[in-house]
């Protein structure tokens, strides 16, 4: 069926875990707290933690849910103190597409599509598919909004896709996305 993916990853964390494995454990701890809490909260399902080194891969049933869920907990993880005074910085991606599931998993065309343009995302950032976009854009709440960056070629994929980012004035997220490597 249709279904919308939220896939997240922590920046830098190799180099974080190389200089400080205990800190970064108990870091690590909290954010799987934030996360789950806050996607659970808005009818998601975690499928995987920790798919992709630090990363989440969560299953929405309704795009909207994803939105609020992940701009949720980017909130969390911004006002959250963390014992190094230095913050987890999150890229996220929303995906709306077909796929298949299969024991407690998703595998589909879609599922890459949304790890490549979480790849594309900078910390503390929500990049949207323009397929989500599509779905929601007229039924988005009052406090968030969707602006678009311009078309992105997706690594693997020929067809370049509109690329947008959630806002919300209460919530400071970073607005530039990568350029196209080519």
């Amino acid at each position: 069926g249709v279904v919308t993916f939220l896939m997240t990853d922590v920046v830098d964390s190799t180099q974080r875990w190389l200089q400080n494995r205990a800190q970064m454990y108990g870091a690590m701890r909290r954010h799987d707290l934030l996360l789950t809490g806050a996607i659970e909260a808005n009818h998601g399902v975690v499928l995987k933690e920790r798919g992709e080194g630090d990363s989440f891969f969560a299953v929405f049933h309704r795009p909207t849910d994803a939105l609020a869920a992940a701009l949720d907990a980017q909130a969390a993880l911004m006002s959250e103190r963390w014992a190094d005074d230095i913050p987890l910085a999150v890229r996220m991606a929303i995906l709306t597409g077909e796929a298949d599931a299969q024991d407690r998993d998703y595998r589909a065309p879609a599922v890459n599509r949304c790890a490549k343009l979480r790849r594309r995302a900078v910390g503390n950032q929500i990049l949207v598919s323009e397929t989500t976009y599509s779905i929601v854009a007229d039924i988005l709440r009052d406090d968030m909004r969707l602006v678009g960056v311009g078309k992105r070629r997706l690594e693997g994929h020929d067809r370049p896709e509109e690329v947008y980012v959630l806002q919300h004035a209460e919530v400071p997220l970073e607005a530039g996305v990568a350029e196209d490597a080519d």
